[in-house]
């Protein structure tokens, strides 16, 4: 999930109507990981349909998106593609910690503790193959762009927005603001009319509020860890490090709390990683036979369940 800048961002609380009109750059894995995480059984266990595949994500992904036109946004879905061989670290640790919530569930599943199975179910959860493909089908079939990355989709979005292609990214991934994105919206799964949890950060106000550039915004998440340099500099938080750059440059900070740390490489990463320049944010009319084959013949959901999304998305679409 990157490195967690909450607190020292300024928060703008906003509400749904603010974002009606505008597209979001969706942050695609990090929503499906939500649904996966979220939409369980009482065990624990992925809601799955009768031939044993999990539903969990089409069960999430097809109400929010669904529900977020109806409030007048547009949005377009970017998934993540290869992975920068400097996150294999981060990486490795999020699947040993995997492998190790693997072995506890187990034994929670044998001492019948439903508590504890679920705890340690959650914490297994990944986007598989399968989960990514069928989430692409189904967005195609509601008529819903989608970008495919050549690598993170943080910087994917960040493109986006610089391009006004859109309006903000949509994650709750703070990482977003590493890699320049202008606007990021926050919790939009609550987005409803009476929801108070929106938030907009805005980029250039962070940058102002804290006297840096974007160059020493990276520096300064590099201190805390980030997803490519995850243990960070010991004894270095945000406080005593907006403080060395305020007293030295960047390669100075650096040569005297972490000389052997490679740090250019991350900050050319966050700032220059590969972006697909020929994307489409066309949305299209709905398919309900495509629905229909991928949500009731495929995978068993109810007719009227999708019947409803079909209108839904129909009374929406405005070409």
């Amino acid at each position: 999930m990157g490195t967690n800048l909450r607190a020292i961002c300024p928060i703008n609380k906003i509400e749904i109507q603010s974002l009606s009109g505008r597209r979001l750059a969706v942050d695609a894995h990090n929503h499906l990981f939500q649904f996966i995480t979220a939409i369980r059984t009482r065990s624990g266990e992925p809601v799955k349909d009768s031939g044993g595949r999990s539903i969990s994500h089409l069960l999430g992904l097809l109400p929010r998106t669904a529900n977020l036109i109806d409030q007048g946004i547009k949005l377009v879905y970017v998934f993540d593609g290869l992975m920068p061989e400097l996150k294999a670290r981060t990486l490795e640790e999020r699947k040993s910690l995997k492998i190790e919530a693997k072995r506890k569930y187990e034994q929670a599943k044998e001492r019948e503790d439903i508590e504890e199975m679920r705890k340690y179910a959650v914490r297994t959860s990944r986007l598989t193959p399968e989960i990514v493909e069928d989430s692409k089908n189904l967005l195609q079939a509601m008529g819903v762009p989608i970008v495919q990355a050549p690598a993170e989709a943080d910087a994917q979005a960040a493109y986006m927005v610089k391009k006004s292609d859109c309006y903000a990214a949509a994650s709750q991934d703070y990482d977003m603001l590493l890699h320049g994105t202008p606007r990021v919206a926050r919790n939009i799964s609550k987005a409803s009319r009476k929801s108070r949890g929106l938030e907009l950060i805005v980029l250039d106000e962070l940058l102002e509020n804290l006297d840096i550039t974007q160059n020493e915004l990276i520096a300064l998440a590099m201190f805390v860890g980030t997803d490519y340099n995850p243990d960070g500099v010991k004894g270095i938080a945000f406080k005593r490090g907006l403080k060395l750059l305020r007293k030295n440059t960047i390669e100075e900070a650096f040569r005297k709390v972490a000389p052997e740390l490679e740090w250019r490489p991350i900050v050319d990463l966050f700032k220059n990683m590969d972006v697909n320049e020929s994307y489409s944010v066309k949305c299209n009319p709905p398919n309900k036979d495509a629905l229909y084959e991928l949500l009731v013949e495929k995978h068993g959901l109810s007719e009227e369940r999708v019947e409803k999304r079909v209108n839904q998305l129909r009374r929406n679409y405005q070409g």
